[in-house]
């Protein structure tokens, strides 16, 4: 019930979810990301997991940190997503960008509590942010986040 609700509500304001998003936080929301990448600081030739990734905000984010302070072309980063339309809208946003054809990153429809697709321990960081308030299980999120994170693996 609630991820059909989630799913349905997000499809309807997917194209809209950036400006929606610049309007109610009066664009604070690009300042928290910002710091949110610092934060996170990524070592050189990290591989992160973003999901409930949607628009590709953070996976953008993620990837301009690496090429622009760590001097890094090797991170990449998967985008999961349980939206297809936030998807499109990530996918969409980096075809405007220089990794438009880059294996560094990749998209998936996926569900954040089963993320059958990803090997255990193949990422270095696994980024939802606010995207866990809107799973069902959120303890299922949290066990598969760990099982999809190398040990010493980053959960943000």
């Amino acid at each position: 019930m609630k991820e059909t609700l989630v799913r349905n509500v997000f499809s309807k304001v997917a194209s809209n979810y950036d400006i929606m998003n610049d309007a109610m936080s009066m664009g604070v929301h690009r300042l928290w990301k910002d710091h949110f990448i610092r934060s996170m600081s990524p070592a050189r030739g990290a591989k992160l997991i973003d999901v409930a990734g949607g628009t590709g905000d953070i996976a953008q984010r993620f990837l301009e940190y690496q090429d622009k302070i760590n001097g890094d072309s090797t991170s990449s980063v998967h985008m999961v997503d349980i939206n297809p339309d936030m998807l499109r809208e990530g996918e969409q946003r980096f075809a405007s960008t220089k990794w438009h054809d880059d294996e560094r990153i990749g998209f998936t429809v996926g569900n954040a509590e089963n993320l059958e697709f990803v090997k255990d321990g193949e990422f270095d960081v696994y980024t939802i942010a606010f995207g866990i308030r809107n799973c069902t299980h959120p303890e299922r999120v949290v066990r598969e986040a760990y099982r999809v994170l190398k040990p010493g693996g980053r959960f943000m």
